[in-house]
């Protein structure tokens, strides 16, 4: 016989049982989304002359950044026993090397652009006749977006090493399993205490 089971108000519900949080911290995430779309239009940007005018480094570094990306969010969604390791600060880590690379692509864009006057290799005159669709608005492009990158992955290699310094390595809210293992706990108390408050019979 199963027994009948009380259904609370929905105000109710969100204080008694919270939700879970995100499996990677808010900041995190939003600096994620935030950096992905720009490592994909500067992966498109710049195979456009097959990373020549960035000396073949923008479109490495863009898909080693999108996979960094990706590595994060599955990890971080992954479930974990407690004494397992976290992986966080590795991922901080990963992501201040990522962010010294980006410095280097950016520098790099940038004396390629100032000296395509200079070296034939890098005028764009000689890349459109060999088919190349570049101009020097694709290679001022890909300055802005190696410096929007730069930007971004190293204000989250910034952020998630305060978050290390705060919280240290295993945040509440990276691969929250035992936060959900308390919560089911705490749901299964509250149910049946309800049950047995709405029908006394039943104790």
């Amino acid at each position: 016989m199963q027994l009948p089971r009380a259904v609370l108000p929905a105000f109710l519900q969100a204080q008694l049982y919270p939700t879970a949080p995100l499996p990677v911290p808010r900041s995190i995430l939003l600096l994620t989304c935030f950096s992905i779309p720009g490592a994909l239009t500067l992966l498109i940007v710049s195979m456009l002359d097959f990373g020549y005018l960035s000396m073949r480094v923008n479109p490495c570094i863009s898909i080693y950044t999108l996979l960094y990306h990706l590595g994060v969010v599955l990890i971080g969604r992954r479930k974990r026993t407690p004494e397992a390791p976290s992986y966080f600060s590795t991922a901080v880590f990963s992501c201040y090397l990522l962010t010294v690379v980006w410095f280097v692509a950016l520098i790099l864009t940038i004396v390629v652009l100032a000296s395509g006057h200079m070296h034939p290799y890098y005028q764009f005159a000689w890349l459109r006749l060999q088919g190349l669709p570049v101009t020097v608005h694709t290679q001022r492009a890909q300055v802005f977006l190696t410096l929007y990158e730069t930007l971004m992955v190293g204000g989250l290699a910034l952020k998630g090493h305060s978050i290390v310094h705060h919280e240290g390595p295993d945040p509440h809210d990276w691969r929250y399993t035992q936060f959900e293992r308390v919560r089911a706990i705490l749901r299964f108390i509250l149910d049946d205490a309800i049950v047995l408050t709405a029908y006394p019979s039943l104790g």
